[in-house]
């Protein structure tokens, strides 16, 4: 018997899809097929059904905040099973016992399979056969691929030894340091509880921080000359490379050329320099870029942009969410490429394409680990899928679109012209982009 272990109810609606199939309490039943010719159960945790035990599970006296019983290091940590949650975790133990191998389907990345591992050894079934299907995209066809290339358990269980250390560590920082922290305080007169933690402590205090920079910080005030220069069909200006704390030294250095009772001037245009410049498109989206990008244009907090790409994820349209690199591999650009007509239906853009051959600046596989850059699925949403989104997962769906396209766009050619126009000694530079009507760049003698 194979049993699939998800990470959610949703997420194992997903894998099932694919393959006929029946609804049971708190399972899914494949029938025979292909892919399962003895058929399989698809059974799911909700998020994380088991957890570390509290303080007072191991000793009673720990359940008191006592300076005396710090620090608090259990000699062996030991898990329990959410209150909440034991319904379903009593359905996962009784299929994995059942189950000749298991496949962990949960989210591929480390606390995925931190979910999944601690319910197998809960379950008691550690040393039974163990497959990992591993994938970011949940459309069928990534779902049959991944069943069909499964690796072996042992290639990814270190990812739920970094769970496991990353868990402890929290819980001995959580459990030490906001009691010590709250006792001490208590003792200086201030009744309250402080929660420390191994991650929010640190980031409290980068924010603190700032906020006492801000708060500190004065502004002064500074002074730059320009000038307006007039040619045979139009005008133009520039600026003297140099900043200046006040007017009195800003005449005191530019003087005899430039004073304060003068204001027309002859002036030279001693250089003129025009070169082509290229701007390629940005990167791929990882998680934070794409929370940094929808929180300034569209003011969606960080938490709300997972929330909505997790979404989307889940429906099939977008890779995992989860993600710090901003490139893919070559299989990922290959099924891009051929649905980059589609994309561009999706947006209603149509843009000529530069190229079809994959750039490493976008396609680089060494630069993936675990999972790649957040890109849209071969499952193009038609216009009766596209209804269903909310007008916030529209918004998602439209950046990690478009910033995808880009990669197959031509760059951004502009002409930089950059001119050198001197008053006496004094040299002003000016910067043009695009081109310029001829007569402004090659007057000479021009006045201000």
């Amino acid at each position: 018997m194979i049993v699939i272990l998800a990470e959610k109810p949703d997420q194992a609606r997903k894998l099932a899809s694919p393959f006929p199939h029946t609804k049971g309490n708190g399972f899914l039943s494949i029938q025979s097929c292909k892919e399962f010719p003895n058929g399989a159960t698809v059974t799911w945790a909700i998020g994380h059904l088991v957890e570390l035990k509290e303080p007072e599970e191991y000793r009673p006296e720990w359940k008191k905040w006592d300076l005396a019983t710090l620090p608090i290091i259990p000699g062996q940590f030991e898990y329990k099973v959410s209150k909440d949650k034991a319904k379903q975790f009593q359905t996962v133990k009784k299929l994995l016992k059942e189950a000749d191998e298991i496949i962990i389907a949960t989210d591929p990345a480390r606390e995925g399979e931190n979910i999944a591992r601690l319910l197998i050894l809960m379950a008691g079934c550690s040393k039974k056969r163990i497959k990992r299907f591993w994938t970011s995209s949940l459309t069928e066809n990534a779902i049959r691929k991944g069943f069909a290339e499964l690796k072996d358990g042992k290639e990814t269980i270190h990812l739920f030894h970094e769970a496991q250390a990353r868990q402890i560590a929290d819980w001995l920082v959580g459990m030490n340091a906001s009691r010590l922290y709250t006792l001490l305080l208590q003792q200086k007169g201030i009744r309250d509880v402080f929660s420390v933690g191994r991650v929010q402590t640190p980031v409290l205090k980068l924010i603190y921080d700032r906020q006492k920079e801000i708060e500190r910080f004065r502004p002064e005030p500074f002074y730059e000359l320009e000038g307006q220069f007039t040619v045979k069909n139009g005008t133009y200006r520039g600026k003297l490379n140099k900043r200046f704390s006040s007017l009195d030294e800003l005449y005191e250095t530019v003087r005899p050329d430039i004073t304060k009772e003068q204001q027309t001037y002859q002036a030279v245009i001693k250089s003129v320099r025009i070169s082509e410049k290229r701007t390629p498109a940005p990167k791929l989206h990882s998680l934070s870029t794409l929370q940094s990008k929808l929180n300034r244009t569209k003011k969606f907090s960080p938490t709300k942009v997972l929330e909505l790409v997790q979404s989307l994820y889940e429906k099939g349209y977008v890779s995992y969410p989860r993600t710090d690199s901003q490139y893919i591999t070559e299989e990922e650009y290959t099924y891009l490429q051929k649905y980059v007509n589609q994309y561009q239906q999706c947006l209603d853009i149509h843009v000529p394409i530069r190229s079809l051959q994959p750039s490493k600046r976008y396609v680089n596989p060494e630069k993936v680990s675990d999972h790649y850059a957040i890109i849209p699925t071969e499952k193009v949403p038609d216009t009766k899928a596209f209804e269903t989104f909310s007008s916030d997962e529209k918004e998602v769906y439209y950046e990690i679109l478009k910033s995808t396209l880009a990669m197959f766009m031509t760059d951004y050619v502009y002409d930089e012209t950059v001119i050198i126009t001197s008053v006496g000694k004094q040299e002003f530079v000016t910067y043009i982009r695009g081109s310029e009507p001829p007569e402004i760049i090659q007057s000479k003698g021009v006045q201000n």
